[in-house]
């Protein structure tokens, strides 16, 4: 059985030794984040989640192997999060269609609660700190979310998004072939 640590996602001058000691901190911590604080969370393997990260209450959100999430976050829809994925900080998952407002006479405060769908987002993906990525959207494999953005629609694979309301800026890959190379790497 292959071991899941690995010395890969070592900073730049830090040493072995105290890389082993944050690595234990960083299971203990997720340990007791998603076992006495928010046990309805369900994760794969690996979770690096830094400290102030909220996760809405009961809600759907699923966290693969080799996932960080960022310091100040907030989870507050349903999620389902893939392989090898970094979440910088600050960055919000939230409810599209959380109080309905349509109603002429009701305030928003009284509207009802509707469904927002589950986000997902694929293997490899890096999404850029205070990012907001509205409930329901998918983000394609290899894709990155630029600081700042505001999602609103789907992210095909190995796309980079920015801007408010998020959309393309580039390819990651600078050809087809490139971009299916990775892709296959992930499965």
């Amino acid at each position: 059985m292959k071991s899941e640590f690995s010395y890969s996602n070592m900073m730049d001058g830090e040493k072995r030794p105290a890389f082993v000691i944050r690595y234990i901190w960083n299971k203990v911590r997720t340990w007791w984040k998603f076992h006495i604080l928010f046990p309805w969370v369900r994760y794969e393997g690996f979770a690096r989640v830094m400290p102030y990260t909220t996760f809405g209450k009961n809600m759907d959100i699923q966290l693969g192997r080799n996932v960080q999430i960022g310091r100040f976050c907030e989870i507050a829809s349903p999620v389902h999060i893939g392989n090898n994925v970094l979440i910088a900080g600050h960055v919000s998952f939230v409810g599209r269609r959380d109080h309905s407002f349509e109603v002429p006479g009701q305030t928003m405060w009284a509207g009802t609660r509707e469904k927002n769908g589950t986000t997902v987002v694929g293997d490899d993906v890096w999404i850029g700190n205070h990012a907001v990525i509205l409930s329901g959207v998918r983000i394609g494999s290899g894709a990155i979310i630029a600081a700042g953005s505001v999602l609103t629609k789907d992210v095909p694979p190995c796309e980079i998004w920015g801007g408010n309301p998020a959309r393309k800026i580039r390819d990651r890959f600078p050809s087809a072939e490139a971009r299916e190379k990775h892709l296959a790497s992930l499965d």
